[in-house]
């Protein structure tokens, strides 16, 4: 990998860290009571991201995508951790992937429960919330099998990544300083030059990823479209105030910027892997583009809360003043509102991610 690409990818991962622990300090000391449920969804979320991170800016896995094969691969020669935890931390790597596919549609089901208020909501306030939040943790270890027994190396891959791997890194790494997982759709026949096959056993894997970022996606619009109708219909019905319906509106604001992160940064450039390699048409600037939208999604997803959420952009806001004035000599002075005016949960079932 460049050194430019390996530049923004450890700045992504330590902006990752930073902002996720910052929203988790947030969403501990600063949520509005109005969160409700949604305060123990966020956490979940902002823990997860905050450990992705971290684990990402610890052992960096190279995504290397050459005519029809995507490998996920650890160096242990150059890896600060020995041989059989750098096995696991890319295999760990691939369940969080997996695990945020998950996350994405379990987070959008909620936002319709919310908005529709339905009764379904009561779950996330009863001990049901935590089988619902081991889903996601399972579809994440579905993709370690996936990766670490159907897709893992074999003769076919290694032949390879000796004939493009190797050659492209230009360094001393042997085969066997590797480990790699993914899938390889038309690889050569034994004693062949330019003859291949199609690999059911690359396809079998692919079939269980792209099915699981296919239904996180079909989640995602589904409820999506059905929430954004469900709100509309509300503010076209509602007597509340006009407080009420801006709120509304930042809601629907906030869920259209979550819904574009994600899906620029995993589910397109995912998919778009997947679709070149069956056709014998994917390259080396296809995989180092996963890399750094990988690197830039838990990043990037929790600005959106520390904007929307009034009671986080303010707390920020209100540190850096303080920073200003400590800096300028000056006393901070902290505006004192005399009105107050409380909205029901009821009203606005939830304050946003």
């Amino acid at each position: 990998m460049h050194l430019n690409s390996t530049l923004i990818l450890n700045l992504s991962a330590v902006c990752a860290v930073l902002i996720n622990f910052l929203l988790i300090v947030l969403i501990l000391k600063k949520s509005p009571k109005s969160l409700g449920s949604y305060k123990f969804l966020m956490l979940y979320i902002n823990l997860f991201e905050f450990s992705y991170a971290i684990l990402y800016f610890a052992e960096k896995p190279d995504l290397f995508t050459k005519k029809s094969a995507f490998f996920l691969i650890v160096n242990w020669k150059e890896s600060i951790f020995p041989a059989t935890m750098s096995c696991l931390m890319d295999l760990l790597f691939v369940g969080f992937f997996g695990t945020s596919m998950s996350i994405l549609a379990l987070h959008f089901i909620y936002r319709f429960f919310s908005v529709t208020n339905s009764r379904y909501l009561k779950i996330f306030d009863s001990w049901l919330i935590i089988p619902i939040f081991t889903v996601p943790l399972i579809n994440g270890v579905l993709y370690m099998i996936t990766g670490g027994i159907i897709l893992s190396a074999d003769a076919e891959t290694d032949r390879f990544m000796r004939e493009n791997y190797l050659k492209v890194i230009k360094n001393q790494t042997n085969l066997e300083d590797l480990y790699y997982m993914g899938p390889f759709f038309w690889p050569k026949l034994e004693n062949s030059i330019t003859e291949t096959y199609f690999s059911w056993k690359g396809a079998e894997g692919s079939l269980i990823v792209m099915g699981s970022i296919g239904l996180s996606s079909s989640i995602m619009i589904f409820f999506g479209i059905k929430g954004y109708i469900s709100m509309n219909n509300l503010l076209a019905i509602t007597s509340n105030s006009e407080q009420f319906q801006n709120i509304q509106k930042q809601l629907f604001q906030a869920l259209c910027i979550q819904t574009i992160i994600p899906v620029v940064l995993m589910h397109i450039p995912a998919s778009a892997i997947y679709i070149t390699i069956f056709f014998e048409k994917s390259s080396v600037i296809v995989g180092e583009t996963l890399s750094l939208t990988i690197a830039m999604y838990p990043a990037m997803n929790p600005l959106p809360t520390i904007y929307i959420v009034q009671s986080y952009r303010k707390a920020v806001k209100d540190y850096f003043i303080s920073i200003k004035n400590t800096l300028l000599k000056k006393p901070t002075v902290i505006p004192v509102s005399h009105t107050v005016q409380v909205i029901p949960v009821s009203s606005i079932f939830t304050t946003t991610s």
